[in-house]
């Protein structure tokens, strides 16, 4: 028997609306040097370039060195309680029903900062790893998490499905040689060849028969 496939999940954007949050640290930070509150819509997308881009934009001319920057950003955003609001609707209920699957978050966040968030939102159970964008020397979209994701979580060599909403986390799973599932309800868009996204879906009730529906064609495929 075949075994379940690895399920890669990203985490900003995709199992947390986290993007008030990060602009209610961001805006603390500009006011506190003279800067305007940072905009929801603007942080939303900068968010899956990572937390370098999205603090030196928002910043703008109240930045200072980015090493100070960041460091005041994540030390604000880690004080700051999570809100279990913020999971997209139906996540717990999609992570419950893919419990067979073996699953890690590959997130460019912080290993620290999305460990305290998934646990403060008690879903950290429903994975065996969590890799962050400071857990290797490289980060998405670069293949070295999501291989080192299926490393921890016992799974090297299956069949991955990269979860994520962004053309970051495409080129990631396209790099590691895992399918992409894209959410479309995230911060996206993503603007690929259709052979990029395998599975679409906006609503994560969708998400487990689209995975197994998936699985069964992969194994179907002749060498497989």
């Amino acid at each position: 028997m075949t075994a379940p496939a690895a399920l890669l999940f990203d985490l900003d954007g995709t199992l947390v609306d986290s993007a008030i949050t990060i602009a209610m640290a961001l805006s603390e930070l500009s006011t506190s040097r003279g800067g305007a509150p940072a905009d929801v819509v603007a942080v939303r997308r900068l968010v899956s370039q990572g937390a370098p881009v999205l603090v030196r934009e928002t910043l703008g001319f109240v930045a200072e060195d980015i090493d100070t920057d960041l460091a005041a950003f994540r030390a604000i955003l880690g004080n700051l309680p999570a809100d279990p609001a913020t999971i997209y609707p139906g996540v717990v209920d999609a992570l419950t029903a893919l419990s067979g699957h073996p699953c890690a978050v590959v997130t460019n966040k912080p290993q620290g900062l999305a460990r305290q968030l998934l646990e403060q939102l008690d879903l950290a159970h429903f994975f065996g790893a969590v890799v962050g964008g400071d857990t290797l020397a490289v980060c998405k979209p670069d293949a070295a998490p999501l291989l080192h994701a299926q490393a921890e979580i016992k799974a090297d060599g299956r069949c991955a499905v990269m979860i994520g909403d962004s053309a970051i986390d495409a080129a990631a799973a396209r790099a590691a040689g895992a399918s992409f599932a894209l959410f479309e309800g995230g911060y996206g868009p993503v603007d690929n060849d259709p052979t990029d996204v395998h599975i679409r879906f906006r609503d994560f009730a969708d998400l487990p028969p689209l995975v197994a529906r998936h699985g069964a064609a992969a194994r179907a495929e002749p060498g497989t």
